[in-house]
């Protein structure tokens, strides 16, 4: 069970209403805790409750059926279901006004909970994290329910931030940048009443205009807010106070800082004001490589290897070199949770096709690539949120766009042949000879062989050694010493933290680009065609008919192209390569490097054939001059009717008697 999972309690158990919905949230086995989120409305207001009861309760009503699970975790709050599988730019590009885009009002939920994310785990280990929460609220003078619903309802769907989105039919009943007012609005200043001046639109783009002018490590908030009235506001001091020299409005100092920490977010602001060494020190504790996990998909290590074997070349059949897999695992149950492939050398795009498996359920990665997996082979479903990884091209993994589900990201230390020792140990292995140098040459080509690294996911998930990883629970339980097995226990009894993610999402987030063209019968990606009946049910096809090709981008499996994804009006589609009658079944396993081979060869081939055709009628119209002695369009363009005089009429007779026919 992985948070967000949906709860139900048939007959009502122990407090929990019957037939209620509860979103598990967390199953805290070292507290013997389980707690729910139970999302209510009153009055036009969401409220968040949360729902605590005993580990051993809790497993025992899931044995007895006490407490049921419903099939399927929602990605997205209830109140938020009509933006499920919508891209939000395209949702964005729609509006007409847009005083505030749906990012900033997102942003603006996430920064006020922005301090209480990282401390999550502190605080749901409290015994009233509600007291906790509605302390920092009140301390950062916000409403301690609404933070409340925002801090859980963040954490109970997957830590994505878009699920801050507010009801849109229901937006707030006032806004106070339109209140015309002259005086400083909220709590009165301790200068008096009047003092002040309200915080116009205007004044919080200065401010951070000013702060982005201004920051570094070397200069303090106030040094900044300084700089900033002088600079930005054209501000002066007479030694006791600000003034403007033409009366007109800034901000206090506790203004400026509210709206700097409103519009900027936390992680890169503490890297500008502190350095990344300090504000390294000063973040949340993400623990060591050698404390002791207690849920699985808690941390995930990523690593690749090159496989050994020689493969088939697609054209002449020789021994080309073969290609890296990259592989993620559970550190705690040892289970593979991802696979993905570079076409030679290891790249960042090999690991986040690794990430784009993680995300997706494995019934469906196993259908892109031929490879049929049934539901229970492979039960990993979701992201990890912290991930170890090699130095090397995922070194470079932007982690700030990804600071939805993306908890920590560590780089082991350099020459350290155990910073990944759980990845590092799960790697196939391969008897090693001292004799005369050979190579194997695999009967298999690329994608032949990438649908064999996956069936080696299930072998090494079903039978590898797990022994040194049971505990006495495992063991009483007779959970088999496999990562199948354990990995199995731990999400049966709700300790799992996958982060899962629409397979849209993931498609959007992790597979690469690729240019193609839409055409009146089909979609092409390099020569070859793709379509679907949902993309023809939308016309788009009868549209290019009418107005010529259309170029856009799709998404793209590198190391097969079965199956491709484009998107159109917010909306992405599937697409299906279309197998020609006479292609033998089979031939739409080729990978993108190939497809781009094989485009290059029809283009060359297309390209010489039209100079062997100008060649070709230029020969047979020069031997018709041979035979005839007259050019091959000789004649000339005579204007108006031809006549029909009495030398037509011999000629017509000519030609009568010559064809056998009739006068």
């Amino acid at each position: 069970m992985i948070t967000g999972s949906r709860i139900v309690a048939p007959e009502g158990y122990k407090g929990l209403s019957k037939n209620s919905t509860y979103h598990f949230l967390q199953n805290d086995a070292a507290c013997n805790r389980v707690r729910f989120v139970l999302f209510t409305e009153a009055g036009g207001e969401i409220c968040a409750r949360l729902i605590t009861m005993s580990s051993v309760e809790f497993e025992s009503a899931i044995d007895n059926e006490e407490v049921v699970e419903l099939e399927d975790a929602e990605i997205y709050p209830p109140w938020l279901t009509p933006i499920q599988g919508v891209s939000i730019s395209q949702l964005e590009d729609r509006r007409i006004h847009t005083k505030e885009s749906y990012l900033e009002k997102v942003d603006r939920r996430y920064l006020a909970i922005a301090e209480l994310v990282p401390r999550a785990r502190e605080i749901l280990g409290m015994d009233d994290p509600g007291a906790e929460i509605g302390a920092y609220a009140r301390s950062q003078k916000m409403n301690a329910n609404r933070v409340r619903l925002w801090f859980y309802t963040y954490l109970v769907f997957g830590r994505n931030k878009w699920a801050l989105m507010p009801r849109l039919h229901k937006i707030g009943r006032w806004d106070r940048d339109k209140k015309a007012s002259p005086h400083k609005l909220g709590r009165h200043s301790a200068a008096g009443k009047k003092a002040g001046h309200p915080t116009t639109p205007e004044m919080k783009a200065d401010i951070l205009k000013g702060y982005l002018a201004n920051k570094s490590k070397y200069k303090t908030m106030a040094e900044i807010y300084r700089k900033t009235l002088t600079n930005v506001f054209g501000c002066i001091s007479t030694g006791e106070e600000w003034i403007h020299p033409e009366g007109k409005p800034f901000p206090s100092y506790g203004q400026f800082r509210r709206w700097v920490i409103l519009q900027t977010e936390r992680p890169s602001r503490a890297v500008e004001e502190k350095g990344p060494s300090k504000a390294r020190a000063q973040s949340g504790d993400v623990g060591s490589f050698s404390e002791r996990l207690l849920v699985v998909n808690q941390r995930a290590e990523f690593d690749g290897y090159y496989v050994s074997e020689k493969l088939s070349g697609l054209t002449e059949d020789t021994a080309v070199d073969g290609f890296c897999v990259v592989r993620s695992v559970c550190v705690l149950s040892g289970q593979i949770t991802g696979i993905g492939f570079a076409n030679s050398r290891e790249t960042m795009e090999a690991y986040r096709m690794c990430m784009f498996s993680q995300a997706v359920g494995k019934v469906k990665y196993g259908e892109l690539y031929g490879c049929p997996i049934s539901p229970g082979e492979w039960p990993c479903e979701g992201l990890a949120s912290d991930m170890i990884v090699d130095r090397g091209p995922a070194a470079g993994f932007d982690c700030l766009p990804e600071i939805r589900w993306l908890g920590a990201l560590e780089l082991p230390p350099s020459y350290s042949g155990q910073g990944k020792a759980s990845i590092e140990s799960s790697h196939p292995r391969e008897k090693k000879f001292n004799d005369k140098p050979a190579y194997f040459h695999s009967s298999h080509n690329f994608v032949e062989m990438a649908k064999r690294e996956i069936l080696q996911v299930l072998k090494d998930n079903h039978g590898s050694d797990a022994s040194g990883r049971m505990t006495d629970d495992l063991t009483i339980a007779r959970v088999k010493p496999t990562p199948q097995g354990i990995w199995n226990y731990y999400h049966n009894v709700g300790r799992n933290l996958s982060v899962k993610m629409q397979f849209d999402e993931a498609v959007r987030t992790f597979l690469t680009p690729q240019p193609v063209t839409i055409r009146k019968d089909a979609v092409y990606l390099y020569g070859r065609k793709y379509r679907s009946d949902a993309l023809m049910d939308t016309g788009v096809f009868d549209r290019v008919a009418r107005k010529g090709v259309i170029h856009a981008e799709a998404y793209v499996l590198n190391m097969c192209v079965r199956h491709i994804w484009i998107e159109l009006e917010s909306e992405l589609f599937e697409l299906s390569f279309v197998l020609p009658m006479r292609a033998l079944e089979g031939s739409g396993d080729v990978t993108l490097e190939e497809l781009k081979f094989i485009d290059e060869l029809r283009r060359n081939s297309n390209s010489v054939q039209s100079e062997k055709n100008l060649a070709s009628d230029q020969f047979f119209e020069d031997r018709y001059t041979e035979i005839t002695g007259k050019e091959w369009g000789a004649g000339k363009w005579v204007e108006g009717q031809a006549r029909k005089d009495a030398a037509t009429t011999r000629d017509n007779a000519d030609y009568a008697r010559f064809l056998g026919r009739k006068k």
